[in-house]
């Protein structure tokens, strides 16, 4: 019971990056903490920026219309406004009335309805995503995800190369880099954790009722790490 209400307390706000760096005596573990960062930073600002259920913002480019006997590329005269864009609204700027029946035409094809039409800006309601739409989005989460785990892994890789070299010319001891070694690994394991939690912040946000846990493994990191954000904020590493 107690997890249930966990997993329906988990927020909606999709990709996070609840990180908290504690800087360590040691440089190379902090440069390793910093790499694994950034790595996560990356990977949500991928997430949030590239991921877009109904991405309408490039359906006048392509169009070619015809005004007063003349090809004209509808997307020079007609445009969404980012500004105004929400989850379920777009609006669009036109410069003369005459592009209208075309707007309308493009709307039409992409099952978009308009609710309002004033001072050159139409406001129109986008249709739900399909299910198939998505699994799309849900999948390249996931790639971005993969691609991100790789570059965890190969950010402990270099730090590790980075000390075994410093023990081979002596400007280490042997006790201080395999302490630092072992230290960087955990450190890996857990930006993985976070990654993996804000993998699938990313993917609740996109499927909303149809989002579904990939392993147990997951699920455990996630409400894991879901109380831990509720208590703390962030999770300190």
């Amino acid at each position: 019971m107690a997890e249930a209400e966990t997993q329906e307390e988990v927020s909606d706000a999709g990709a996070v990056n609840v990180v908290k760096l504690i800087e360590d005596q040691n440089s190379y573990i902090n440069s390793s903490k910093e790499r694994m960062y950034d790595v996560i930073t990356t990977f949500v600002n991928n997430a949030e920026n590239s991921i877009a259920l109904n991405d309408f913002s490039q359906i006048f480019k392509t169009v070619t219309v015809w005004i007063k006997f003349r090809p004209r590329k509808l997307g020079q005269y007609v445009e969404i406004m980012k500004e105004r864009t929400t989850e379920t609204t777009i609006s669009i700027r036109y410069s003369d009335d005459i592009y209208i029946p075309h707007i309308k035409e493009v709307l039409k094809e992409h099952k978009i309805k308009m609710i309002s039409n004033d001072h050159n800006v139409m406001v129109c309601k986008t249709p739900r995503p399909s299910d198939q739409d998505i699994e799309i989005a849900v999948q390249k989460i996931k790639v971005l995800a993969n691609t991100a785990r790789s570059s965890l892994s190969q950010g402990k890789a270099a730090e590790i190369q980075r000390l075994q070299s410093a023990l081979k010319n002596e400007y280490l001891e042997a006790k201080d880099v395999k302490y630092a070694i072992s230290s960087i690994e955990k450190i890996e394991e857990k930006f993985a954790a976070v990654l993996t939690y804000s993998r699938l912040e990313a993917e609740k946000k996109i499927s909303g009722k149809l989002f579904r846990y990939d392993s147990n493994e997951a699920k455990d990191i996630h409400l894991a790490l879901t109380r831990r954000v509720k208590k703390n904020s962030t999770v300190e590493i």
